[in-house]
């Protein structure tokens, strides 16, 4: 103990493990509490234990499971285009020569600019009488198109501000990925006189496994918990068309002031997002040097 103790390395790592012991883990046994009682804070005083009843009412709810449905679609639909699309910018990038600065610093711009201002833009930009996107189908003779106030559209605008933003993301961790790749299976399937689409399946994609794991876990955990796009631009709105489990979360912890029921949900949550990153790690394979045991 005392040669721990002695250890530098204990005393540089102590103010980050103070910090996400006070930060993370405490608010989260908190949490994990507070969603054994029944509490409210309309009267903060009155606490009383009810063991399991909260999660009991969070499973048995519909409204918990059609946000949780919508919040699968979203990630699906996000995650999955924002991949393609950064995947396929990557490799052009990667193969520009000129200018290669400028345009890599280009389409970064989405993902620097804060969630709250890229929401209330598109806000703007969706406006059924005066917003760009009406405008543009209006000049091509297309019918307005009400996309915060039709159930139709509500969830997919918001989908779309989440792939906008985020899928910068993407393309910067694949394109560190791709300049990183050795050239020599590229040299030898250039000799085997393989073609182009060959080369992409079999070599590009094997080598770049690491960094889309990557990419994908961040956008996964990114989408997962989605708040300012949704909650600014529709409010979950109209009605719960596009209420997802995050927005679903705020209005019962602090439009109802449920505290017990939000912490059981959000509780939820956070395994949820826990099991599908292990899942997505451990099936994939990628840091353990392939091997399976």
């Amino acid at each position: 103990m005392n040669r721990l103790l002695r250890n530098p390395a204990l005393w540089f790592l102590l103010p980050a493990l103070i910090i996400f012991a006070l930060l993370g883990i405490y608010p989260t046994l908190q949490a994990l509490w507070t969603s054994f009682f029944n509490y409210t804070l309309t009267d903060p005083t009155s606490r009383e234990f009810i063991g399991l009843r909260n999660y009991g009412t969070v499973l048995t709810d519909v409204r918990f499971w059609e946000a949780l449905g919508r919040s699968v679609l979203f990630v699906s639909v996000s995650v999955s285009v924002s991949f393609v699309v950064g995947l396929l910018v990557s490799l052009m990038l990667s193969k520009i020569r000129h200018l290669q600065t400028f345009y890599q610093v280009a389409f970064l711009i989405p993902m620097v600019i804060s969630p709250t201002v890229a929401a209330y833009n598109f806000k703007f930009m969706y406006n059924y009488n005066f917003g760009i996107f009406n405008r543009m189908l209006s000049a091509v003779g297309l019918p307005k198109i009400d996309f915060l106030s039709n159930t139709a559209y509500a969830l997919w605008s918001t989908v779309l501000i989440d792939i906008w933003q985020w899928t910068p993301l993407v393309i910067l961790i694949l394109l560190a990925g791709i300049e990183t790749l050795s050239r020599e299976p590229y040299e030898a399937a250039a000799i085997d006189g393989a073609r182009p689409l060959r080369v992409f399946c079999s070599v590009t994609l094997p080598m770049l496994k690491p960094f889309i794991v990557i990419a994908l876990l961040l956008r996964l955990m990114d989408s997962l918990k989605v708040y300012e796009s949704i909650q600014l631009v529709t409010a979950g709105g109209p009605g719960t068309s596009s209420e997802t489990l995050n927005t679903y979360l705020a209005t019962v912890g602090f439009s109802w002031f449920d505290m017990g029921h939000g912490s059981a949900l959000g509780f939820i949550a956070m395994n949820i997002t826990s099991m599908l990153c292990f899942i997505l790690v451990k099936y994939t394979n990628t840091f353990n040097g392939g091997d399976r045991r």
